[in-house]
């Protein structure tokens, strides 16, 4: 089949056991939502475009002299940064006749008409929503995954050799800023033993005594700013939030972190006082391409932060490209396209704990 859409090898109209579009059935899958409740998104953002950052006044406050006081000019701390953005696209076509000896055929125009796809059951219902949730986990992929050098195991990178790299390397994400940052000395490190481990197995037996440590020394090692911001939160992998729980309820201590569903599959709960906030997709990434098939590649990984710290930003003026899906009656395809730029920035690397 040339076209994008189902692959109906599996799916037969006329052995009585689907006829019908709406019979369909959605698998699981884990939900991807608006990649605004993820980070910090700045809309009308240009490649080059300067974000200016504003701190605080220094030292303040000395002995008063009476009349006549000396009059200081301190200033408040300033730092810019620049945005790092790229053009991302995605270029689909549909013809009518890869889909009408398919179940799909029941829904398709008649006459001249029936090479218009617009408007019908198949692309509005199938594959619009399908597609739109694979945009979403494309946002999340290169907010945080994005790597410009990215490679294969084979040529000395971490992405299945499966899997085309060209996927990953349109950026610098979150991730590869904030590795680059801990070698710079400017974000501490705490290390996970447990992603050291030979085997999958091996990995996510040893998270179970190693992550309530992890959590502790990320917070011990967090400058004095961090601990006092009202917004701090910890992101985990959902393996490590696996493992936390584990040995929190292995010690007969119960769980005090007090789980709430929020989205997408994201929860949320606290931990000494500070939330943490587990993220899946970053587990579905990590295990689907990010490994050598023996071992995933950093399972455990953990960032302690503020929510406004982590951000996002696109040249559109919505965090999600809309999908634009229009039929030539010239070459009788139907074509689905969307496009923007994106580049994701840790704001202050200061004001981050990065566990791996």
């Amino acid at each position: 089949m040339a076209s994008i859409g189902l692959d109906f090898s599996q799916i037969t109209p006329d052995n009585g056991a689907v006829r019908d579009l709406n019979k369909l059935v959605f698998k699981d899958v884990l939900s991807a939502e608006r990649i605004g409740r993820l980070l910090n998104v700045f809309p009308r953002v240009f490649d080059g475009d300067k974000l200016g950052l504003v701190g605080e006044f220094g030292l303040v406050g000395t002995a008063s002299t009476g009349c006549s006081p000396e009059w200081g000019n301190d200033a408040i701390g300033t730092e810019e940064k620049e945005w790092d953005i790229a053009a991302w696209q995605i270029a689909e076509k549909l013809c009518w006749a890869d889909v009408e000896n398919t179940l799909v055929k029941y829904t398709l125009n008649t006459g001249t008409d029936i090479t218009d796809l617009t408007g019908n059951d198949y692309l509005d219902e199938i594959i619009r929503p399908r597609l739109e949730l694979a945009i979403m986990k494309m946002y999340i992929r290169l907010a945080f995954f994005a790597d410009t050098a990215a490679d294969t195991v084979t040529n000395g990178g971490v992405i299945n050799d499966n899997v085309n790299p060209a996927y990953f390397t349109l950026t610098d994400g979150i991730f590869k800023q904030l590795y680059t940052s801990v070698s710079g000395g400017t974000t501490p490190h705490v290390a996970i033993a447990a992603n050291s481990e030979a085997t999958i197995a091996d990995q996510l037996a040893a998270i179970d005594t190693e992550a309530m440590n992890t959590l502790n020394a990320m917070i011990a090692s967090a400058k004095p700013a961090l601990r006092q911001a009202s917004d701090q939160i910890i992101y985990v992998t959902q393996a490590f939030a696996t493992g936390l729980e584990t040995q929190l309820l292995s010690g007969c201590c119960g769980s005090d972190l007090h789980w709430q569903d929020l989205f997408g599959g994201i929860r949320e709960g606290m931990y000494r006082g500070i939330r943490i906030r587990v993220v899946p997709q970053w587990d579905e990434i990590i295990q689907s391409y990010e490994g050598d098939g023996t071992a995933y590649n950093q399972p455990f990984r953990a960032i302690y932060t503020t929510e406004r710290n982590l951000a996002l930003g696109v040249n559109g003026t919505d965090e999600f490209a809309s999908l634009r899906i229009t039929f030539d009656p010239v070459s009788l395809y139907n074509y689905i396209y969307a496009t923007d730029k994106l580049g994701s920035m840790v704001i202050d690397e200061t004001m981050c704990v990065f566990a791996y």
